[in-house]
């Protein structure tokens, strides 16, 4: 991707010289905040949020001098439900070997209702009850969290470059050689991974995901050391799962089996139910809530992957008007 040529521009100065000696202290203005953010609404949001707090006193502790210059190589990626299910893993891995990161720690996860919602909780504020409800059928299966220190010429955070090649969620703004345009991503909501977004979102998911003795162990690792062999043998055994299991997220074919599934009933959820289909063959956003209770009443007996495709294909995402407490990361910000 050319961004800034490849993020890796002569004229930026190293980020290990942009250490800030003071700590992030709970006023956003002050400039310690810029070590980990450059969004100044994350800086107020984040100054009283209980997991970041907790993640950046670990990180201190476990970090001590060197916590700027290890946040700054280091980057958390999630490989979620979807992208495990679709057969993603292998894809994911090699594409962020081949951009110079190497895996740190690998942990193995199932997130619970709160978490993902804590987790999206800034950019869940623009979400409409229907994208909700079909986040509940995509996330709960297991995670996979990879904590990688980058190895490339550092420019930017690790946090900030691996956010770019990963592209952004539209579908139509993806660059050709991002990594969600590689894994095909079929719409919005499945994404297959995520990323944190920059420093201070690192340090506040690993305290989302992670209790304290494990984010401090984790985050001690980003001074350097080998992979555990368990780690590496769990990092394998994914990938071969999720290869044997390699879904094929193809809409047609999931509204295909749900209209075999509903032909021949009869009863009112059933008509509703084929009213819904006709308007996804024809391309039209479905009340989510409604369909789903409709499923449920009819009795269906379906794939919870087709109905989470069908659902993250065909709801309305946003409430109207409204918008994410917390916004995308501009790049220059950092430069």
């Amino acid at each position: 991707m050319r961004v800034r040529a490849e993020l890796g521009c002569h004229g930026a100065p190293p980020l290990e010289d942009d250490v800030l000696d003071a700590p992030v202290s709970g006023d956003p203005s002050s400039p310690p905040w810029r070590s980990v953010t450059r969004i100044r609404v994350k800086a107020e949001l984040y100054a009283r949020e209980t997991y970041f707090r907790e993640g950046l006193a670990d990180a201190s502790e476990s970090l001590a001098a060197n916590m700027t210059a290890a946040l700054h190589r280091a980057a958390l990626v999630m490989l979620k439900p979807e992208g495990l299910a679709g057969g993603k893993a292998r894809a994911i891995i090699a594409f962020l070997r081949a951009h110079g990161f190497g895996i740190a720690a690998v942990i193995e996860r199932t997130l619970s209702r709160l978490q993902w919602r804590e987790l999206w909780r800034f950019q869940l504020s623009a979400a409409t009850l229907d994208r909700l409800a079909v986040n509940d059928l995509i996330l709960q299966d297991r995670v996979l969290l990879l904590l990688l220190h980058d190895n490339a010429p550092l420019h930017v955070p690790a946090t900030v470059r691996l956010g770019v090649l990963k592209g952004p969620a539209d579908l139509e703004s993806q660059p050709q050689d991002c990594l969600r345009r590689l894994l095909a991503q079929p719409n919005r909501l499945f994404s297959f991974c995520h990323v944190a977004d920059e420093p201070a979102d690192l340090l506040r998911e690993l305290a989302i995901l992670c209790d304290g003795p494990m984010r401090r162990s984790l985050l001690s690792r980003l001074t350097g050391g080998a992979l555990p062999r368990q780690e590496m043998q769990l990092l394998d055994d994914t990938m071969l799962a999720s290869d044997r299991i390699a879904l094929e997220f193809d809409v047609q074919a999931s509204l295909q089996r749900l209209a075999q599934a509903v032909c021949g009933r009869s009863g009112a959820a059933a008509e509703q139910i084929l009213v819904d289909v006709a308007r996804m063959h024809r391309g039209e956003a479905i009340a989510w809530r409604a369909f789903a209770a409709a499923v449920a009443a009819a009795g269906l007996e379906l794939n919870r992957w087709d109905l989470a495709l069908l659902g993250a294909t065909f709801i309305v995402p946003d409430e109207p008007g409204a918008s994410k407490k917390i916004g995308s990361v501009r790049v220059d910000s950092w430069w």
